[in-house]
């Protein structure tokens, strides 16, 4: 197995030797590096508005003015303090802006990915002002969009449906048709209908209109880098990332997706030493953001990535030597492949019996998995109804003043009758866990003391409490509640129980913990056992 994986490393270090990157996708990595390394210069620039803004904000007359600017700067850049700028807007907010605080709270629980939080928010959500409701249309229809690809299926076709519908609204409300807003919304829409050639003639159609900002031009180019990998071509896909990670180090925006969208490509490329060098920065970033949906999305990339890297290190420096073995190895491995197949033959038939075995028991414990699911619920929806329907006999009874009937307790609602039930379904669960418990047990006693059961009975009070113990309920206060018996009660039946057997206190309860469960026996007492309420 060793010589295979050599083998296969060596052959793939030769195919991603052959692959290389073009002269204009080295140039924008180039470029992407320069800019990486002016980041720091970046950064200084926009905390210098920051604090430019705080020192305002200690005079200014319209604090939530300066609180909303702060807002803008944070949004993207660090979600904890974009969150407690939205609390200092809720505070100085007249009651005409507390929708808009209301969107920015949802734009940055979106951004953080509390998407419930966000559509819980945007639900209620009530504003009137014209602008504001382009807003919330923007953020409710993205928000839509990320909850479908996350849910999948059904679900997610719903969530689709509503951002699709919202974006819809919002395009009819654009008026102007020309403008960079109104391709980018008719692109997402081709994109989320799965139209990718119309929707990249639209994004490169928003790209080309009035220049949007920087922040803007990221996200243009970045849906644009999605757009061509989704339709097979990853150089495109590249060039478009870099050119949205550029966008978003000159905007020091850390909310993003196109540094780890460009780690992803180079690694399909073969290049994995620069996919792990920026997988690296983009978790760096989501953790500067402190984007939990964003680190959780990297953190699935990032160790595969950096095992391959660390793979490809040790690969290049023994590559020399492999090659000069290979010929020579796989003669070697032929001949002793040969040997120790037929030696194994007989123990992989063995393995193979004793995997189908395993896979059995595993359908059977499976089975009776569902099935006591399945009868709990039952049982559980049959004591709600009968409590309702008592709940409801009593009402009537009252407003129609018959106080005699008042006394009178249904079958169904008895609660000496449901104990008896409940004590019924208990006997049948743990027998259907445990279906040899009785004999076992007995076999922990001396022979003159063991439990003999009454014609109908399942266990006795005995018993249940043993095995409730064997499921692992050790408490005595919780199996006293269980049963409906006084502390005094269990510890008693407990002492008397434990002198009836030659064991030690410690050898009785281990020997109780391996009696065996989940079998063939347990699935059809399931099955001829129905809880009834």
């Amino acid at each position: 197995m060793k010589l295979r994986v050599l083998i296969l490393l060596a052959l793939t270090q030769v195919l991603v030797g052959a692959y290389a990157l073009t002269n204009s996708e080295k140039r924008q990595l180039q470029e992407l590096d320069a800019i990486l390394s002016e980041r720091p210069q970046i950064e200084s620039l926009k905390r210098a508005r920051i604090d430019s803004l705080y020192r305002t904000a200690i005079t200014e007359n319209e604090p939530y003015r300066i609180y909303k600017e702060l807002y803008e700067e944070y949004k993207s850049y660090n979600y904890d303090t974009a969150l407690i700028f939205v609390r200092f807007m809720e505070k100085e907010a007249t009651q005409a802006q507390l929708s808009e605080v209301d969107l920015c709270r949802a734009f940055v629980f979106h951004s953080g990915g509390l998407f419930k939080e966000a559509s819980d928010l945007l639900d209620r959500w009530s504003g009137t002002d014209s602008t504001l409701y382009d807003d919330y249309l923007a953020i409710y229809s993205r928000l839509m969009w990320d909850m479908a690809d996350n849910a999948g299926g059904e679900i997610g076709e719903k969530y689709n449906r509503l951002g699709n519908q919202s974006a819809e609204i919002l395009l009819k409300r654009t008026s102007a048709r020309d403008t960079a807003q109104f391709h980018y919304l008719s692109a997402i829409l081709d994109l989320r209908e799965k139209n990718y050639t119309r929707s990249i003639e639209r994004c490169e159609a928003a790209l080309r209109a009035t220049p949007p900002s920087l922040h803007h031009r990221a996200i243009y180019a970045s849906t644009l880098a999605h757009l061509y990998r989704l339709s097979g071509d990853n150089h495109a896909a590249l060039r478009w990332s870099v050119e949205a990670a550029i966008c978003d180090i000159r905007s020091s925006t850390f909310e993003t997706v196109a540094m780890r969208t460009i780690a992803e490509l180079l690694f399909k490329e073969g290049e994995t030493e620069l996919a792990n060098r920026y997988i690296h920065i983009a978790m760096h970033d989501a953790q500067q953001y402190n984007a939990r949906y964003r680190q959780v999305s990297i953190a699935q990339s990032l160790p595969i990535i950096e095992e391959q890297w660390m793979e490809q290190l040790k690969q290049q420096q023994h590559f020399a030597w492999s090659l000069l073995g290979v010929v020579a190895l796989l003669f070697c491995a032929g001949i002793v492949g040969i040997i120790v197949l037929a030696r194994k033959n007989k123990a992989i038939h063995a393995a193979r019996h004793t995997i189908h075995q395993m896979n059995e028991h595993l359908v059977e414990a499976n089975k009776l998995k569902e099935e006591l699911l399945g009868t709990l619920l039952v049982g559980h929806s049959q004591y709600l109804s009968t409590i309702a329907q008592y709940q409801q006999d009593v009402k009537e009874n009252a407003v129609n003043r018959q106080w005699n009937r008042l006394l009178t307790i249904p079958k169904k609602a008895d609660a000496r009758l449901q104990r008896i039930a409940f004590g019924r379904q208990m006997d049948t669960l743990l027998l259907s866990l445990y279906p040899t418990f009785v004999h076992d047990f007995n076999n922990l006693l001396l022979p003159q003391n063991r439990i003999t059961l009454k014609e109908g009975e399942l266990l006795n009070t005995q018993l249940r409490i043993f095995a409730l113990i064997r499921l692992g309920i050790g408490q005595n206060e919780i199996i006293a509640d269980i049963l409906d018996y006084s502390l005094n009660t269990i510890y008693n039946y407990k002492s008397r129980t434990m002198a009836l057997s030659p064991l030690s206190a410690d050898a009785f309860y281990r020997a109780l913990m391996t009696i065996p469960s989940f079998s063939k026996e347990g699935v059809d007492m399931v099955q001829s056992e129905k809880f009834k309420i």
